[in-house]
């Protein structure tokens, strides 16, 4: 699937679903990231309810640091996080890469996932992959590596690189198991300047395009990234996923053709706060910025929280597709 082309030729809508399919399947955040039939059913009943353009799979920054032996702490309908840091020092670097052995843990529920949507939908498949900079911050501690940034850049360098080893993998498998586009989520990168940009999270990016031979990756990083867009560009992406937060109107002046835009309504004020008829008029206005443009997929922000209403997920897809009364 060329997904370039295809955006070119239909004015895509996929927003970030996911969570607040349990609503519909009646399940709990942590049976659909622990099993994949679960969490294959939920998404399988957002599919046929909203008719989405594509569809990502449940969004986890805990399933490749899990695999590598990390602690998680897991309630069951928000998201896990990393229980504690594993790596103060080289000599627990070095533990953490003798803890890989290959495609393990939940990799294999969403790899699974993965499989069973792409034997039945013909619709964009998206998987998800943590980033080297936020899954390096995942073993260190946010606070920590930002730190060790400027302290020990060798060290942070060092757990980056093996980070990249570990997802170029993974990534591998997921497109092995038919997604069509793979989108990074690196949200910590937005911590750091443009110099340790480029050093920690966008030469690792290229590095990532490199090992998957120039499959198709959407580079998603939340926050403000205005200090981040030129080097984002340049990363290799295929298209930039990015929060409400980030002016479309002004961005879509530089940004080249060949780099989609993805977003970019803001998952809570817009999908969880608001009425319909707000979500609706949000939805309008974005398509009115960006109605001249044919790289554009509209979608959300980011990822939209599991309590958001299925009335305003149903009003998006309703303006997205042009039938407002």
């Amino acid at each position: 699937m060329n997904i370039n082309r295809i955006i070119r030729e239909k004015n895509l809508v996929i927003p970030l679903l996911g969570a607040p399919g349990t609503i519909l399947s009646k399940t709990t955040l942590k049976e659909n990231l622990t099993n994949s039939e679960v969490q294959y059913k939920t998404l399988s009943i957002l599919i046929d309810k909203f008719s989405p353009d594509g569809i990502f799979p449940m969004m986890d920054l805990t399933v490749e640091v899990e695999a590598l032996g990390s602690e998680i702490n897991f309630p069951e309908n928000t998201n896990p996080s990393v229980a504690k840091p594993l790596i103060k020092n080289r000599e627990d670097l070095k533990i953490l890469k003798g803890n890989w052995q290959g495609i393990s843990g939940r990799m294999k529920v969403f790899i699974e996932v993965m499989e069973k949507i792409a034997k039945k939908y013909s619709i964009i498949k998206g998987g998800y992959v943590i980033g080297p900079f936020t899954m390096a911050g995942e073993f260190m501690g946010a606070n920590d590596i930002a730190m060790q940034a400027m302290l020990n850049p060798e060290l942070v360098a060092e757990l980056v690189n093996f980070s990249l080893e570990v997802i170029s993998e993974y990534a591998n498998a997921l497109f092995n198991a038919g997604a069509d586009a793979i989108a990074v989520l690196e949200p910590l990168a937005v911590i750091l300047s443009p110099k340790k940009y480029k050093e920690f999270s966008l030469y690792p990016f290229k590095k990532l395009v490199s090992n998957l031979n120039n499959k198709p990756l959407i580079l998603h990083i939340c926050g403000n990234t205005n200090h981040l867009i030129k080097s984002m560009l340049d990363s290799g992406a295929v298209g930039l996923s990015l929060d409400s937060v980030i002016n479309f109107e002004e961005l879509k002046k530089i940004i080249p053709q060949e780099i989609t835009l993805m977003g970019n309504l803001n998952p809570v004020k817009i999908f969880l706060q608001s009425t319909p008829q707000e979500v609706a008029r949000a939805t309008e206005n974005l398509k009115g910025i960006m109605k001249n443009s044919n790289n554009f997929i509209l979608s959300s922000g980011c990822d939209i929280p599991l309590d958001a209403p299925l009335e305003n997920i149903a009003a998006f897809m309703k303006a997205a597709r042009g039938k407002i009364n």
